[in-house]
This record gives structure tokens, sequence and C-alpha cells, in this order.
């Protein structure tokens, strides 16, 4: 375990400092190949009724990523991230757009489910995602599967861009359940610069059974609903806001047998972001963000217990491919067993060449 750590610190370390910037490609299979690395180097401090100080230094991610343009109205992406002792493929996919409203996306990437979910880490103004990207991700609503989405933006006014996807919807990346996922998500820009977003998405759940009639037994259907909200303004020349926030509720199959057919409970979680932003035109110092990020969670809503969490993230960016980022975490739980108040500091390095 320590050996591994540090093989992939070394790999890590000695990719960036070969890499000094995006590198651009040109070859006869692609009319433009980029490659770019990222790393995430934290130290945290976490909270708690402990004794021993809890402590640690770890890689939060790193990984390379290639952009590449096959055509000019065809691209892909390909993406591998590293942590301890593990090597993953995050993302492979190619879009394709016949038609400037038109595009198809396939492969491996993020489902169009979820605010916190589909915007990136390196754009969210916290600094991890929410409590409920995590709990949706769990539940299979959210997160990165293998799947197509069409979407299609008619650029007319009033008129929404609409992704709607099938995946797997299975924590199995070979789909053993032998069941899909259908997603479908709407945003409408007006104006002040204000985006509101929709989205839906159901799935089902089987398994091999030997005393039904086909072989085979699935659930009810389980379905996620949501709403968000973004708007963003420049308060002055040096100074901008920006606001998030969401909304959603939904089938907790995680709490009931529902391929047996058991009525799941109904979650419901939501989160708020505020942020704004300096921007200094210093050299050495680019800009100084300060937001303040808040997130609930309740599994059932009959029940009454909750688990929610404040977090308070500034950002220094250095003007280069380095932003450095401090922030505390306090975890709220109510009514939950074994859980108790407690809160995390973490300083963090992020690079992205």
């Amino acid at each position: 375990m320590k050996h591994a750590g540090i093989r992939i610190l070394l790999t890590v370390f000695i990719t960036i400092t070969a890499a000094h910037a995006d590198i651009d490609i040109e070859n006869d299979m692609a009319e433009n190949f980029t490659l770019s690395v990222y790393a995430r180097i934290r130290f945290s401090d976490f909270g708690g009724a402990l004794v021993i100080p809890d402590r640690t230094f770890s890689i939060e991610s790193a990984g390379l990523t290639a952009d590449f343009d096959i055509t000019n109205n065809t691209e892909g992406q390909l993406q591998l991230e590293v942590k301890p002792d593990e090597i993953f493929l995050k993302d492979c996919f190619i879009l394709w757009e016949p038609f400037d409203f038109l595009g198809v996306q396939a492969g491996k990437f993020k489902k169009p489910f979820c605010l916190n979910t589909i915007t990136s880490t390196w754009d969210l103004q916290a600094i991890d995602h929410s409590i409920t990207h995590r709990e949706l991700k769990d539940l299979v609503y959210s997160g990165r599967d293998i799947g197509s989405v069409f979407i299609v933006n008619p650029d007319i006014t009033g008129s929404p861009e609409l992704s709607i996807g099938i995946f797997n919807g299975s924590p199995d990346s070979l789909n053993q359940d032998n069941e899909i996922q259908y997603v479908g998500r709407a945003e409408f820009e007006l104006p002040w610069n204000i985006i509101v977003g929709a989205d839906l998405t159901t799935l089902r759940f089987g398994e091999e059974n030997e005393y039904s009639v086909e072989g085979y037994i699935c659930s009810a259907k389980q379905i996620a609903m949501g709403g968000d909200l973004e708007f963003a303004a420049e308060l002055s020349r040096d100074f901008s806001l920006l606001i998030r926030g969401e909304f959603i509720r939904g089938d907790n199959w995680a709490l009931a047998d529902v391929i047996e057919g058991d009525d799941p409970p109904e979650f419901q979680t939501w989160w708020f972001t505020s942020g704004i932003a300096w921007k200094t035109d210093k050299p050495s110092l680019e800009s100084i963000s300060a937001s303040i990020s808040m997130a609930s969670w309740e599994p059932d809503r009959s029940v009454g217990s909750r688990e929610d969490e404040l977090i308070f993230t500034l950002s220094f960016d250095t003007g280069c491919p380095l932003t450095v980022r401090a922030a505390m975490v306090n975890h709220r739980p109510h009514n939950i067993i074994f859980e108790q108040n407690r809160t995390d500091y973490i300083l963090e390095a992020a690079l992205d060449l």
C-alpha cells in the first residue's frame, strides 16, 4: 500500500513536471488531439470526538485527459484517473453533431441528472460535490454510466435545450440486471443570466428467479425528479456573483426490497451554493473567491432523520494552472444513530495543465 502510493505520487509529479501546458497534436486520424493532466493534492484534518488526531495527506484525484476532433462535427474524450492502488477509465465518449441543433453522445460519461453531478469539480464553488451528488450516485440515479444521449438545442428564444438518454442503469458495468435507465433533462435560459433546469429519471432492477414463469423478475419503476436554478451577475468590473441551487425527490429503493414488490420510501435532498469572486488582475494572483454551501439529505421523508452539510470555501487562483483552496466542512446529522456533529478542515492544491 505504502510503496504503491509513493509510485503514484512520483508518476503524477513526473507527468506534471514534463507537461507545462496542453499538448496539441495533429495526425492523419484526427484533425486535433489535445493531451492534458490534472491533480488534486489534499491535506485533511477530520473532526469528531476522537482523542487521537485524524489527519492525512492524499491524492484526491489525478489523471490524464485526451480531447480529439475526428471531423468538423465529431469529437470525443478519453480520460484516465489515478487514485492510490487504482487506475480506472473515467470518461470515454464520442459526440457527433450532424446539425447545429442536434447532437448524439455515446460511451461512458455523466448522465444528465442532478446539476451538482453534471457540474465539473473544477467549476464548483464548493471544494467537493454535495451530499446530494454522493447519495444519488450511490442510488445510481446520477453519476457516470455507459449509454447514449440525444441533445436537442433549437436555439430559439424560449425553447429549452433537451437531453434525452438511455443508460445501463446498473452499478455493474456489465449490467447483469438486464434493465436500462431513462434520463431526461431540460434547461431554459431566461433573461438576467438565469438558467432553470428540470430533470427526470426512471430505472428498474431485476434478477433471476427460478420460481417465476419467465425465470426472471424485476421491480416496478423507480423514479427521481428535480429542479435547479442558476444565476450569475457582474457586480462591478472586478466582482462577480454566482448562485446555484437544486431540489430533488425520488424513490429510495436501497431501503426496500423493490424486486420483491416492496414500496420504497421517498427521499428528499437539496443543496445551495452562493459565491463571490474578485478579479485582482495581478500576475501572481488572478482571482480570489469565497463561497458558502448548504446541503441536506433525508433518506425517508416519513421518518424525520436527515444529514446536513455546511461548507465554507476560499479559493486562490494564481493565474497559472495552480489553484489553492481551503474549506471548512461541518456535518450535522439529525436523529441518525452512531452519527455526531463534526467539522473537517481541508487544504488543497489543484493543478490543471
